[in-house]
C-alpha cells in the first residue's frame, strides 16, 4: 500500500470508532488489505470476544490501518502495541513480502462454510502454480494458450500438474520427471468451450510457510526445462491455487473442486 493509497483509505473510512459496540463490523468494512499480525497471548480472548479473527497461531488478521488497530486495542482495554499499530503493521507486511500469493487465482468454488461441513478448517491458503506459454485476457480474466507447450508445476508440492481444470498434481516429484516425463496441459478454447477464467486471489488467503524456497526450486526446474526445450517454454505465469487447511491432521482440501489433496505442511 502506497502513501497515497493509505491517505485515500483514511479519508474513505471516516472517523475512528468511539465505542466497543459493532467493532467487528466496522473493521470488516475497512477496505485496506489484511495483514497477519502476531499478538500477545492475553489479547486473544478479548479480540475474539469482540468478533475479530485470531487464528490458532495467535495471529490477528487486521486491515493495514495502524490508527484503527490502536483504537481497537484501546477500546477493548488492551495494553497498547509496542511502537504503535502503524509500525507493527509495517513490520508484519515487510516480513510477509516474500510470502505473498499471486494476484490471480484459480476460481474458488468451495466456500469456507462448506469446507467446515466436510471436516476441514475454514483457514484458506494458496499454493502456487507456475504455467508456461499462457496469457491472460484482461477483460474477463480468461487464461489462454499463447503458443508452445503448456507445462504446469505446483511449487509447494514440487510436482508437475497433470491437469489444470480441475487442478491435479502428478504422483511423482520434479526430480523424477526424466523417468516419468513432464505432462503438457490443454486449456479449453473455441466457440463451444468456455475458457478457464481466473479471479482475484482472496485477501483472506495465506501463502504457505516456505513459499520463497519452494518458488526458488520451481524456478530452477523451469529454467532447466527451458534449456532442455530451447525456445519452447517461453514466459512463466504465477497463479494461486486456493486450498483449505485440515482441521487437525491430514491433507488439505482443494477449494476449486472440493477434492482432498496429497498431504503437505502449510504452516
Amino acid at each position: 500500500m502506497t502513501w497515497d493509497e493509505l491517505l485515500n483509505h483514511q479519508r474513505e473510512r471516516g472517523p475512528l470508532p468511539s465505542r466497543r459496540e459493532g467493532l467487528a463490523a466496522w473493521v470488516s468494512a475497512l477496505s485496506a488489505p489484511l495483514v497477519s499480525l502476531e499478538i500477545p497471548p492475553e489479547s486473544i480472548t478479548p479480540l475474539r470476544a469482540a468478533g475479530l479473527v485470531v487464528n490458532d497461531e495467535r495471529r490477528l488478521q487486521f486491515p493495514a490501518d495502524g490508527d484503527a488497530l490502536d483504537r481497537v486495542f484501546s477500546l477493548l482495554g488492551l495494553p497498547p502495541i509496542a511502537s504503535g499499530g502503524a509500525a507493527a503493521l509495517l513490520t508484519a507486511m515487510s516480513r510477509s513480502d516474500e510470502q505473498k500469493s499471486p494476484k490471480l487465482s484459480l476460481p474458488l468454488r468451495v466456500q469456507a462454510a462448506k469446507a467446515c461441513s466436510l471436516g476441514w478448517s475454514s483457514e484458506l491458503f494458496t499454493l502456487t502454480v507456475l504455467l508456461s506459454n499462457v496469457s491472460l485476457r484482461e477483460e474477463d480474466g480468461a487464461l489462454l494458450p499463447r503458443g508452445g507447450p503448456i507445462v504446469g508445476i505446483c511449487a509447494e508440492y514440487e510436482r508437475p500438474l497433470t491437469s489444470l481444470q480441475p487442478p491435479r498434481v502428478a504422483s511423482w516429484p520434479l526430480e523424477a520427471s526424466r523417468q516419468n516425463g513432464v505432462p503438457t496441459l490443454r486449456l479449453p478454447e473455441g466457440f463451444l468451450r468456455s475458457p478457464l477464467r481466473l479471479e482475484p486471489t482472496s485477501r483472506n488467503a495465506r501463502a504457505p510457510a516456505g513459499r520463497a524456497n519452494a518458488m526458488s526450486r520451481a524456478g530452477k526446474f523451469m529454467d532447466a526445462l527451458g534449456a532442455a526445450w530451447p525456445s519452447r517454454i517461453g514466459s512463466v505465469t504465477e497463479v494461486a491455487w486456493p486450498v483449505y487447511r485440515p482441521a487437525r491432521a491430514g491433507p488439505p482440501l482443494d477449494a476449486v473442486n472440493g477434492a482432498p489433496l496429497p498431504e503437505i505442511p502449510l504452516r
